[in-house]
């Protein structure tokens, strides 16, 4: 009986371990966000620190969710750099990763689903057909306010007014929005008329 209360007093000294599913979104978003930071810069080598960091991060979790994280991250580096062939080969591996999270579980969110993922990378590196693409199976997946943003952006660049105007209209009730974001939807929607 001593014995069990002298071990549930040290557990309850122990700092209760932090939830990994919230470490890694927190490491993936920072990741990310590093790693789109690179985009205006042209990729720059020597500004890869912080990307660095949190891709080693991302080592010390053995799940698959890390693993996404990192491909996700690396396809961002990759879009900065306009390496479009190396991040073709890490979408399509991180498409595959979100296909086996799905099976048992969730497929993956952070930072970004799949297709909004692919989207997003896609139209920084001028493949609008592409972008736009992905951006149409985000909507019908998951209907957020960033893949119908997406959709309208790469639809507008392809000169298809049609789609924009749709999905300028799906994302325009979105709540907290940004302000320049808003703008941009209430400017294009007076093409729609």
């Amino acid at each position: 009986m001593i014995v069990l209360i002298l071990i549930a007093g040290l557990l309850l000294q122990q700092p209760a371990k932090a939830d990994p599913d919230r470490e890694i979104q927190t490491i993936a978003m920072e990741g990310w966000n590093a790693a789109r930071a690179l985009a205006p810069k042209g990729g720059a080598v020597d500004l890869l620190g912080p990307v660095n960091v949190r891709l080693r991060q991302l080592d010390t979790f053995p799940n698959m969710s890390a693993r996404y994280a990192e491909v996700a991250i690396r396809a961002a580096v990759s879009a900065a750099q306009e390496e479009r062939d190396e991040m073709s080969l890490l979408l399509e591996h991180a498409r595959d990763l979100s296909r086996q999270m799905g099976i048992n579980a969730l497929p993956a969110q952070w930072p970004l689903p799949i297709d909004e993922l692919e989207g997003e990378l896609w139209f920084e590196v001028d493949r609008f057909p592409e972008a736009r693409d992905a951006y149409l199976r985000a909507t019908k997946v998951k209907a957020t306010p960033n893949a119908w943003i997406g959709l309208a952006r790469a639809s507008d660049k392809l000169g298809d007014v049609v789609t924009a105007c749709r999905a300028y209209t799906a994302a325009k009730p979105a709540p907290g929005l940004p302000a320049p974001v808003a703008l941009e939807i209430s400017l294009y929607l007076l093409k729609c008329r």
